[in-house]
């Protein structure tokens, strides 16, 4: 899928959120067996309630109880688990800002089954690789954004282990520890617009929930391993219709790994992850249920400056809406400007997007932008943040 649209610019992943695209994918192309092949869904199909409520999770781990994290180890794959994903997003900007640009690179990692069938066939595997790249540029106002979907095989896609690798044909991840620290390299390119960034990590780990474990429900397993690197900082190239643009900027990894899905009474979710003026990084994940309701599962964490990081309930966040935008293309209406407060941290903050039009359309429907913050009673008009949003769910609630 690819968009290349123009947009309105005002001024200037279940957990962390992107589990959803992976099973989505995943469920409706490849169900059951490891065959490719299989129907693309029609647009409305890809009910969020419906895809992550899932069956086929005999066999795999189940996150039951907290377990001690280990780094660099764990930046790595979990395999006995039957998903995962390693979630980049940032906003970047050329010398004295002339061109600014928001990106999201996911790497997904899904299963079909716990344990590979033997098979004459190198072809058989049941490792999923999935990859969405997008990049919004703030200055013409327009959303580039490309799917890839394909098995692990040597030749195509996979993951390595030391150091850790995931790729897809030309879009990778790498990891490494060098003297001063932990070092990220991502590209993704599409057609006339590429990202290529070397990401070092400011600040340690932030394990959401408790101590890494993130519940998403009451029942046994309904949760997932939850870390964050709320700040990296990022250096590299923007390329844009045949132009490479250097760059230079803030970056956010999300990384969950789980077996468990969506409630049946879960529809959705607004995932927020903001970096503050003040050096504060806030996550918070609302979960909505099928009547629009706040899930008291939703939670997140606000970390300061100085690395301590507190965690935030259902009750220690309001959420208000300030403004909708209905996509011309799939007539969904999503959430488009918000009022978030943290009362107890003294925080009041409100959000638009950079751009308006920042849907994804492709075989799942969901709204990922770059959004900017502000004094929620407007008394300065300078910027205090910006960050990443998702919402999800909202093409079923048609």
């Amino acid at each position: 899928m690819t968009s290349t649209r123009p947009a309105t610019i005002d001024g200037h992943c279940f957990g962390a959120v992107v589990l959803l695209a992976a099973t989505a994918l995943v469920t409706l192309t490849l169900i059951r067996g490891y065959d490719v092949a299989g129907p693309v869904p029609n647009r409305g199909e890809s009910n969020v309630t419906a895809i992550m409520a899932a069956d086929g999770t005999a066999g795999f781990s189940r996150v039951e109880a907290v377990q001690p994290f280990k780094f660099p180890r764990d930046h790595g794959s979990h395999p006995d688990y039957r998903s995962e994903w390693w979630y980049f997003t940032g906003q970047l900007g050329t010398a004295g800002r002339q061109r600014a640009y928001g990106f999201q690179l996911t790497f997904f990692r899904y299963a079909l089954a716990p344990h590979r069938i033997p098979s004459v066939s190198r072809w058989r595997t049941p490792t999923i690789i999935m990859a969405h790249f997008a990049l919004t540029d703030f200055e013409s106002g327009t959303f580039h954004a490309e799917e890839r979907l394909f098995r692990a095989l040597p030749t195509v896609a996979g993951i390595s282990a030391e150091p850790f690798q995931i790729w897809l044909d030309d879009w990778r991840i790498e990891h490494q520890m060098e003297p001063h620290g932990s070092i990220w390299e991502i590209n993704g390119r599409h057609a006339a617009y590429g990202l290529d960034l070397k990401l070092r990590q400011l600040g340690s780990e932030v394990l959401q929930g408790e101590s890494g474990m993130s519940r998403k429900g009451a029942g046994s397993g309904d949760a997932s391993y939850y870390y964050s690197v709320p700040r990296l900082s990022a250096h590299g190239t923007v390329e844009v219709d045949g132009q490479r643009h250097p760059v230079e900027g803030l970056a956010w990894l999300d990384r969950e790994w789980s077996t468990s899905a969506l409630g049946r009474n879960q529809q959705g979710w607004d995932w927020f992850a903001l970096h503050l003026a003040d050096g504060r990084s806030l996550m918070f994940y609302q979960l909505r249920r099928q009547d629009g309701s706040k899930d008291p599962f939703s939670a997140g964490s606000l970390t300061a400056a100085s690395g301590e990081s507190a965690i935030l309930s259902a009750e220690d966040v309001t959420i208000k809406v300030t403004g909708y935008w209905t996509s011309p293309e799939t007539g969904t209406t999503y959430p488009n400007a918000w009022h978030l407060l943290v009362p107890g941290h003294d925080l009041h903050i409100a959000l638009q997007p950079y751009v308006k039009n920042q849907e994804w359309t492709g075989r799942f429907k969901y709204w990922e932008g770059a959004v900017q913050v502000f004094d929620m009673n407007r008394k300065t008009a300078t910027p205090l943040g910006a960050g990443y949003v998702e919402l999800t769910g909202y093409d079923s609630a048609r």
